[in-house]
């Protein structure tokens, strides 16, 4: 279905077959996990990181990605159709709240972020448009929320 091949950020997985819309890519169990965060980890929760032990390791990033990681389910669909030779990519703020290493995108879309950050810093618009895993969704409510909090912005005297 896929192989490990060489791509513009360095080693990838490109399709070897053709891949259907919602076909099951990968699973891991997103209840084993570690509290540090890695440039390799998947965050899973608010405060869970977990370091992938397949092939899941050398997915890379695209803002218009062909993959869903889901990170409740621990489980990874091709959002859509995948021909042979396209490189398997998933959006990294769907599951990154804070990531350890920022960095430039290569991913050539043309609705291209041009640096990858975490979601914290992804303009919500973008984020609208993509899946993005329930973790996330809840600490972007939780900073909605603090964001109208008047006594978080100035001292009432």
């Amino acid at each position: 279905m896929y192989s490990v091949s060489e791509g513009k950020a360095g080693r990838c997985l490109r399709a070897t077959a053709f891949i259907a819309r919602g076909t099951r890519l990968f699973t891991f169990d997103p209840r084993r996990w570690q509290k540090e965060k890695t440039y390799q980890t998947i965050q899973v929760g608010p405060d869970q990181h977990h370091l992938p032990d397949s092939d899941l390791i050398l997915l890379n990033h695209s803002c218009n990605p062909n993959l869903i990681v889901n990170t409740e389910k621990g489980l990874v669909y091709a959002l859509k159709d995948i021909y042979p030779g396209e490189e398997l990519n998933y959006f990294y703020p769907s599951t990154e709240w804070d990531m350890s290493r920022p960095f430039a995108c290569c991913c050539g879309s043309p609705q291209c972020l041009g640096y990858v950050r975490e979601a914290l810093w992804t303009p919500l618009n973008f984020l609208l448009g993509q899946f993005i895993n329930r973790h996330i969704v809840q600490l972007i409510q939780k900073n909605l929320a603090e964001a109208c909090v008047f006594e978080n912005f100035i001292e009432i005297k």
